[in-house]
């Protein structure tokens, strides 16, 4: 299946560089094939078995096909762009940039908990401050996730606590200016482009940090 998804990510990649991962481009299936380097049939192929994958979206009208890459799809080329990452920086620390955003308030509540603050302490050795830092990082700094080895992820399991259940999440050990942290990745999370980040320090406080201020975080690989 090897030279599927190379097919897979080659055709993607193409329909990206012409504009598909921001709009509707219009798409002619004889160019695609050409550029490709296939027939015409093939390069049609292609197209409608990314479709079917739900990687690209498709419009059909009377001067032809408009084609877009779906998250999905989007989503495939970034975990190929973060491959390609660990492979040429792969002796190098990541380093992942947001800005600090004000969250919801969530994080203090769940970090208050017994059963959360145990598991902490015990696999990641410290005792959260009761609130995380909340940063805010584009698509492309989210993807650098998935250079991650899933050997470096925390498994916080998930109990049940006054009649209610809370539910498991995942933990990245990563440092802030050399103070140890963790990101939390909650399993039902929505926020795509939030990253919450504990740390045994009101992070804040530690490095007088506001709303819009950009950090870095660093994780060892």
């Amino acid at each position: 299946m090897g030279w599927l998804m190379s097919f897979t990510v080659e055709t993607l990649k193409l329909l990206a560089m012409k504009g598909a991962s921001k709009h509707f481009v219009p798409v002619s299936t004889a160019e695609i094939g050409k550029e490709l380097e296939v027939s015409q049939q093939t390069a049609s192929n292609r197209i409608v078995a990314l479709a079917k994958r739900g990687l690209v979206k498709r419009t059909l009208g009377t001067k032809g096909q408009k084609i877009r890459l779906t998250r999905d799809g989007i989503g495939l080329l970034r975990k190929e762009y973060a491959d390609y990452q660990e492979i040429f920086n792969a002796s190098e620390p990541i380093q992942i940039s947001g800005v600090v955003s004000t969250g919801v308030g969530e994080g203090e509540y769940y970090l208050r908990r017994p059963g959360y603050k145990k598991q902490f302490k015990s696999k990641l050795g410290f005792i959260p401050y009761e609130g995380t830092l909340n940063v805010k990082v584009s698509d492309e700094e989210m993807a650098k996730l998935e250079q991650i080895p899933e050997s470096k992820h925390v498994l916080i399991e998930g109990f049940e606590s006054d009649a209610r259940t809370f539910g498991e999440a995942k933990c990245i050990s990563v440092r802030i200016d050399g103070i140890d942290c963790a990101i939390v990745l909650p399993s039902r999370s929505h926020h795509q482009q939030i990253l919450e980040v504990i740390s045994p320090l009101h992070l804040r406080t530690r490095f007088n940090l506001r709303d819009g201020d950009k950090v870095s975080l660093e994780i060892e690989r």
